[in-house]
C-alpha cells in the first residue's frame, strides 16, 4: 500500500496542473493545516490560540490576549480572491466583526509578523503556496507553476473543514 501512495500522489499533481493550462481547478485546505500557521504566531502575549473555519468564506482566529490579565477574544475574517494582478497565489482576509471590539489590531499585528502574511490596512494576505505545498500532490507540479498561478475565488467548506480555493494560471 506505501508504494501506491507516492504513485498517486504524482498522478494528482499532474492532473491539478494540466487542469490548470485548461482553466481552474479547486484545491481545499484543510482547517488544521491554516491553523498550525496561526497557533505558531509568535507573541508570548496570545494563547490557547485556535481557527475555525465557518460558512460563507469565513475564518473565526480566537484566543487570550495578555492586558494585565487574560482576556479572550474572537477575530472574524471573510476570505476573498485578491484584486487582478496581484502576484502569486494569495487569499486576502478581510476583517469582518471583532470581540472584544480592541482585539484587531493585537491580532493583526501576530499574523504580520508570519513570513506568509502581509498587513494591508485591516486585512491580511495570505501566501496560500505555503499550505499547498504541505500537501503531498503538490511536490509534483512543475517547477515554478505557483510563480504563474493566482486565486480567483474563495469559499470554505465547514462541514470538511476546508477553504475552498480555486486556482487559474494568470493571464489565462
Amino acid at each position: 500500500m506505501e508504494r501506491l501512495l507516492p504513485e498517486e500522489l504524482i498522478r494528482t499533481g499532474s492532473r491539478i496542473a494540466e487542469r490548470l493550462r485548461q482553466r481552474s481547478v479547486c484545491v481545499p485546505i484543510p482547517e488544521r493545516a491554516m491553523a498550525r500557521t496561526v497557533t505558531g504566531a509568535n507573541d508570548p502575549s496570545l494563547r490557547h490560540l485556535t481557527l475555525r473555519i465557518s460558512e460563507g468564506g469565513r475564518i473565526v482566529v480566537s484566543g487570550e490576549k495578555k492586558k494585565g490579565v487574560w482576556i479572550p477574544f474572537s477575530v472574524t475574517f471573510i476570505a476573498v480572491a485578491p484584486p487582478p494582478g496581484t502576484a502569486g497565489p494569495s487569499v486576502e482576509l478581510h476583517l469582518e466583526r471583532t470581540s472584544p471590539f480592541f482585539a484587531a489590531p493585537f491580532v493583526l499585528r501576530a499574523l504580520g509578523r508570519m513570513p506568509e502574511m502581509e498587513i494591508i490596512g485591516n486585512r491580511a494576505r495570505v501566501r496560500v503556496d505555503h499550505w499547498i505545498d504541505q500537501q503531498g500532490w503538490a511536490e509534483s507540479l512543475p517547477t515554478g507553476m505557483f510563480k504563474r498561478v493566482r486565486v480567483t475565488e474563495v469559499d470554505t467548506d465547514p462541514g470538511n473543514r476546508q477553504l475552498l480555493v480555486t486556482l487559474g494560471l494568470a493571464g489565462g
